[in-house]
């Protein structure tokens, strides 16, 4: 193995990403089940607390799943790369696997985003056959769920970037010269 690359958990930024789908869903789940419950007789017609409560369980327990579910999938997840190939593996809730030859690498793209760039982290995406520069957006690529494509990989959340997009690059060249 030439090197292994680990990505770097930062937990207020995942709260950060979270926090749209989090107001949303506390106010759906407020009023869905707050109203289904109503609706059913279980709640008083005339309270507002079970939605309150309700809203209240989503509004923190969304977030806590998110963070800690991020937070062990970025435990296992390593990238190992190799003289002519990147194994990678990630997962707490489902566990991926995937290999990828640098020969069948088309591009190496590197991106900084404002929030990574404050700890010094990047995002180094392999696109291959099929793929474009970029992984497509997914609000759970962005939590940090899934990250197997179907072709390409992101390496996502490393330290140090601008070193590590060298030495990617090097090697995918190497195998496609």
């Amino acid at each position: 193995m030439k090197f292994s690359l680990k990505p770097v958990f930062v937990g207020w930024i995942t709260l950060l990403y979270l926090l749209p789908f989090q107001l949303f869903f506390t106010v759906w789940a407020a009023l869905f089940f707050g109203g289904m419950g109503k609706s059913f007789g279980i709640f008083p017609q005339d309270s507002s607390t079970p939605g309150a409560v309700i809203g209240a369980l989503a509004f923190f327990g969304i977030p806590l799943v998110v963070y800690v579910g991020k937070k062990f999938n970025y435990a296992r997840t390593e990238y190992n790369f190799f003289d002519d190939h990147l194994e990678f593996e990630e997962g707490f809730f489902t566990v991926n696997k995937k290999l990828i030859k640098y020969k069948d690498v088309k591009e190496v793209t590197l991106r900084k985003g404002f929030l990574q760039q404050i700890y010094g982290l990047g995002t180094i995406y392999l696109a291959t056959l099929a793929t474009g520069s970029t992984g497509s957006y997914s609000p759970f690529y962005a939590l940090g769920f899934g990250n197997v494509s179907a072709s390409g990989i992101g390496v996502r959340d490393v330290p140090n970037p601008d070193e590590a997009y060298e030495k990617i690059k090097a090697l995918v060249e190497k195998q496609s010269a």
